[in-house]
């Protein structure tokens, strides 16, 4: 799969990963609360970056299959390398592509975290489709969304986004794909949350 075309204000290397980790910190601890993960699960994030939040996801409950998917090899081998990562690697399925064509099984996860990466998704309506795909029924969606409210860059691939009202639209979009009980998730720092089931 060929790397995004899409222009990034940063090239997505492994300093960049630090920094996405950084910044995203209290993002991924709101989606492991939301996630609340529980022995034996299977729990999978897309644009899963350095591969913290899975980690953390790890070290929250014991037996659980995790899951990813990235769009860049630079993140696939960085998240690979996390030493809790590395040492579940009968559990961990770390893959490169996008959204739009999750390559799993139906009704594999419990759980898909998708954590300021909605912005990237180039068709949200197929993505999303793909997600509700591979979500066991009852299984849970976390989306975090970066505030770009208003003020949406113009070179960000997912037009939703770029609307200006990107919170309500994602909201409408789960809605009309099939996901029930979409809901305020509640907010990290100016990041907004989003709770949905399959």
């Amino acid at each position: 799969m060929a790397e995004r075309n899409a222009p990034l204000p940063m090239r997505p290397t492994k300093l960049f990963g630090r920094i996405m980790e950084f910044v995203n910190a209290p993002s991924y601890r709101l989606a492991r609360k939301l996630i609340a993960p529980q022995s034996g699960q299977r729990l999978m994030e897309i644009g899963f970056g350095s591969g913290r939040l899975l980690e953390m996801l790890a070290q929250s409950a014991k037996d659980i299959h995790l899951a990813g998917i990235d769009p860049t090899e630079a993140m696939v081998e960085m998240a690979r390398a996390r030493r809790t990562l590395a040492q579940r690697a009968g559990s961990l399925d770390l893959k490169r592509g996008m959204p739009e064509a999750l390559p799993w099984a139906d009704s594999m996860f419990d759980a898909v975290a998708a954590v300021h990466c909605f912005q990237f998704w180039e068709d949200p309506e197929r993505a999303a489709r793909e997600v509700l795909r591979v979500l066991v029924p009852g299984g849970r969606l976390v989306v975090i969304l970066r505030n770009h409210e208003g003020h949406a860059p113009a070179w960000l691939p997912n037009p939703i986004s770029r609307s200006g009202n990107e919170y309500d639209g994602a909201c409408t979009l789960l809605t009309e794909t099939g996901f029930a009980l979409v809901r305020d998730g509640g907010r990290a720092g100016t990041s907004k949350a989003i709770t949905a089931s399959s």
